[in-house]
């Protein structure tokens, strides 16, 4: 009798040992996967931000000919960053018509912020052009097909006009042809020789949607224009991104230095933004990892949960490459 009392003691104990040290196995799990989510969002939106507005090395103060039929939103590539905070049920600025047609639409959770620039590396021109009106050379087998909306730049000019043939490294920008938008003149206002690169633009606009692969959670999205890689837009990047603020830093006295760091709603002239300061709020996709719910405080507001979910808030201050020295 005495004997198999002990041996339920000790069965209760190495049981109540085990659980306990799955629970604390599931949490670090958990809190790795927080902490590696989190680092890849950062990662993103540095990478596109950092890289808003790009026109080559002639920098901001050399504006491109653009001569591409469009001046929608998605093709305002002379303005590098754009961006949108929720504020009682509405957006402030309101939102493009192309942003609110998205499925899923951007929730009022967090900020919706939009960025020009180019996408990929640049690609050297194999070839003097012999006028403005002239075909562009590169490589053969050069990453660019028909319809790409490109950028041939300098050090001295850029043009931005969308690619209406591609064949053997010859890249074609005639007046007219292909789908919208086209070319509304084949010049684009510059001879362009060895030093030029061409460079595929991309408009990427980064929101926060509800999760389709972990219900009742948001995620970190991105809708890309024009869609390079062939995947349906919007793609759900990062899961577990509860809460995106982006903070415009304003350059007011042309130092091309941030005088004031301001919400979206607040910014004077978008032309003048040279930084951004990305707050997340990153929040395990699983509830009930605490025994309680846990306090958090996210751009400056404190806030105790009603769920048991564990956070953690990230922040990441980017400069904007092109507008900088």
């Amino acid at each position: 009798m005495v004997a198999s009392t002990v041996g339920v003691l000790i069965l209760g104990v190495i049981g109540t040992i085990y659980d306990n040290s799955k629970q604390v196995t599931r949490v670090s799990d958990t809190i790795s996967r927080l902490q590696e989510n989190g680092r890849f969002a950062i990662q993103l939106l540095d990478r596109d931000v950092r890289m808003a507005g790009f026109r080559g090395c002639g920098g901001p103060t050399i504006p491109p000919v653009n001569v591409l039929s469009a001046t929608s939103y998605l093709y305002q590539y002379d303005v590098g960053i754009t961006g949108n905070r929720a504020s009682g049920g509405a957006w402030l600025p309101g939102l493009d018509a192309s942003i609110t047609a998205l499925s899923p639409a951007p929730q009022a959770g967090g900020d919706v912020v939009t960025v020009r620039h180019i996408d990929g590396p640049g690609i050297p021109l194999a070839a003097r052009m012999a006028s403005p009106q002239d075909t562009l050379q590169v490589s053969a087998g050069s990453p660019i097909a028909t319809g790409d909306i490109l950028m041939v730049a300098d050090c001295a000019a850029s043009a931005i006009f969308r690619a209406t043939s591609y064949a053997g490294g010859v890249i074609g920008h005639d007046a007219g042809a292909g789908a919208a938008p086209t070319n509304t003149t084949i010049n684009l206002g510059q001879i362009f020789g060895t030093d030029a690169s061409v460079y595929r633009l991309v408009t990427r606009t980064y929101f926060i949607a509800p999760s389709a692969r972990k219900p009742n959670t948001t995620s970190l999205w991105i809708n890309s224009v024009p869609n390079y890689d062939g995947q349906p837009q919007p793609v759900e990047m990062v899961e577990g991104v509860e809460r995106f603020v982006l903070l415009y830093g304003e350059d007011l006295d042309n130092d091309r230095a941030a005088n004031r760091y301001v919400a979206a709603d607040t910014v004077v002239n978008w032309a003048n933004v040279v930084s951004a300061k990305a707050l997340l709020l990153m929040a395990t996709t699983n509830d009930n990892m605490a025994m309680s719910p846990q306090p958090y405080k996210f751009n400056g507001v404190a806030t105790v949960p009603a769920d048991r979910r564990l956070r953690q808030s990230l922040t990441s201050l980017i400069t904007l490459r092109n507008k900088t020295p």
